[in-house]
């Protein structure tokens, strides 16, 4: 009889323990912690990094505490685990904000896993306030985008400005580096060229890629495995992660540009030299090609920007030979009077043109946005944008130009610290100046 009676005991015990599996299991999952990272280095993006009982997937739901949470700020979904660390961006600077975890119920509805908890903004840090003045810089725009500005001084970091000139987002390195430049991806990470030697000119010996949330993604210092070369002035990521950028390369003393491709891991893939192409050149008449942008075209070749010699080649990215040299002495006709000189950033704009930031010189001291329909085949050209700049706008070195989505042009007058949007005919649309010199300038979208 005592037997039948632990047996029964045990029957009802081993079911007490199923059912409260089965309840545990029934429960939604809670937030068992969390932490929030925000610092100066990026202070209108947050990372929330916590842990839920049990494995979900999760959003994070955020509004100003001052505020409604019917205005409240969705990240993107983490996938299911336990452990998340989720993105917050569009922040306010010394702002604070409320805060909570959502998860997916039974029903796909998306429910609190947690009490609301609060976090506060750092500050924007005082060159990025110095530099760029959001009080003194207002416009309304029509286009949903961000203009992505790369300064050129020191301390110096990157940002992105919305449709009303407002500051969106920042990164700010470490003191001991300087960004010379920073190229979007397209995974919309952010690649730079960094420089902790004080070298002149747009030389560095850092590439750092990172998310948008200051994450690091990748990191290769010159001497380290593939990363032979010092690199300069632009850097490019390829659709499969490889990474091509501008070096300097030395032949008999003379100074000299090549391109190189470290793949993800930074092993070298590929690499170019101009010397080859140099026959036709007298060692007299130039110190260096100078090569200053970069881009990646619509075929996989590179197209190049070759500042003293005031032309851009296109480069055939699997055998090296070039394809084709736009400008002074090249071997592209082109319509009377449409030569460029010491150009920057030249691409191919939306309208299939090659498009460039023609910045003059001495023998002429004007700045002109230019670009031309090319015909590969016939290497001939048609001249489709001409547009002069004021004297007030007259930009030496440096500075961008590119063609918007809705057929107007966004020009960065670099040493002027000025970043304008004009129709085809030069009208200005409006203007936001800085208190330094901007390298480049770019309109991007879908970012966050």
């Amino acid at each position: 009889m005592s037997g039948k009676i632990q047996f029964y005991t045990f029957i009802i015990f081993a079911g007490s323990i199923v059912s409260c599996k089965n309840d545990a299991v029934d429960l939604p999952p809670q937030v068992q912690s969390a932490t929030v990272i925000n610092n100066e280095i990026s202070a209108l993006t947050a990372r929330i990094k916590f842990g839920l009982s049990r494995e979900s997937d999760a959003v994070v739901e955020y509004w100003p505490a001052s505020g409604s949470e019917g205005e409240a700020l969705r990240s993107a979904v983490s996938a299911s685990k336990i452990n998340h660390s989720v993105a917050l961006f569009q922040l306010k600077e010394k702002t604070a904000y409320n805060y909570k975890v959502l998860i997916a119920d039974e029903s796909g509805n998306r429910v609190a896993a947690g009490d609301v908890k609060t976090f506060t903004t750092a500050a924007i840090p005082d060159w990025l306030k110095t530099f760029y003045s959001e009080s003194e810089n207002s416009i309304q725009e029509s286009l949903p985008g961000y203009y992505f500005v790369v300064p050129s001084i020191k301390p110096n970091g990157l940002f992105l400005l919305d449709k009303t000139g407002k500051i969106a987002w920042y990164w700010s390195p470490p003191a001991k580096y300087a960004i010379k430049t920073a190229r979007l991806t397209p995974k919309n990470t952010v690649l730079m060229l960094l420089d902790e030697n004080g070298t002149p000119f747009g030389d560095g010996n850092i590439i750092l890629e990172t998310s948008l949330a200051g994450d690091t993604l990748s990191y290769f210092r010159m001497g380290e495995k593939g990363f032979d070369k010092s690199v300069h002035h632009d850097l490019q990521m390829d659709a499969k992660g490889n990474i091509v950028a501008i070096t300097n390369e030395f032949q008999n003393n003379l100074p000299g540009d090549g391109l190189l491709m470290l793949d993800s891991q930074g092993n070298k893939v590929w690499e170019w030299s101009i010397f080859p192409e140099l026959t036709n050149i007298d060692p007299s008449n130039f110190a260096q090609p100078w090569g200053n942008s970069l881009v990646i075209d619509k075929d996989n070749n590179y197209i190049v920007s070759f500042r003293a010699l005031s032309q851009v080649w296109k480069i055939n990215a699997i055998t090296g030979k070039v394809m084709w040299k736009l400008g002074q002495n090249g071997n592209v006709k082109m319509p009377e009077g449409s030569h460029f000189m010491f150009q920057h950033f030249a691409h191919r704009n939306g309208n299939d043109e090659i498009m460039l930031f023609d910045n003059g010189g001495a023998a002429r001291p004007s700045t002109r946005v230019l670009s031309f329909a090319l015909n590969e085949t016939t290497l001939e050209t048609t001249q489709r944008i001409n547009i002069p700049f004021s004297s007030t706008l007259y930009s030496p070195i440096m500075g961008s130009t590119m063609l918007l989505p809705d057929g107007n042009i966004l020009s960065a007058s670099a040493t002027n610290g000025k970043l304008l949007k004009t129709d085809k005919t030069g009208n200005i649309i409006w203007t936001l100046k800085a208190a330094g010199p901007i390298y480049r300038a770019e309109y991007v979208e879908g970012l966050f």
